[in-house]
């Protein structure tokens, strides 16, 4: 049996050189469940390390019936870029390309 339909909505990024907090929600059943997490590795590709808490790892087996192979496919989706940015209402979108001075990339 496959994992039920979810989306993915990341509504705040830090800015890091290396690594870059998120924040987001799954959104499953019609319930909304947060998690955080760091990604990394700008260099021979991107990686992404979700994390719930316990509360939310419980709501998701229930929702899901397979947390671990739920979590292995957030990450895949998160890495591919199959979710929707959404920024809370006091941040902005804002990244720069390495190899850039910061504030001149165009968009």
């Amino acid at each position: 049996m496959g994992l039920p339909p979810y989306s993915i909505v990341i509504d705040f990024v830090s800015e890091g050189e290396v690594a870059n907090l998120i924040r987001g929600y799954v959104e499953l059943g019609g319930k909304k469940v947060r998690f955080s997490g760091v990604a990394y590795g700008r260099f021979g590709g991107q990686n992404f390390a979700p994390q719930f808490t316990p509360g939310a790892r419980t709501k998701l087996a229930e929702l899901t019936g397979d947390f671990a192979g739920f979590e292995e496919d957030l990450q895949l989706r998160l890495v591919r870029g199959d979710f929707e940015a959404k920024p809370g209402k006091d941040e902005h979108h804002h990244h720069h390309h390495l190899g850039e001075p910061e504030g001149e990339h165009q968009r």
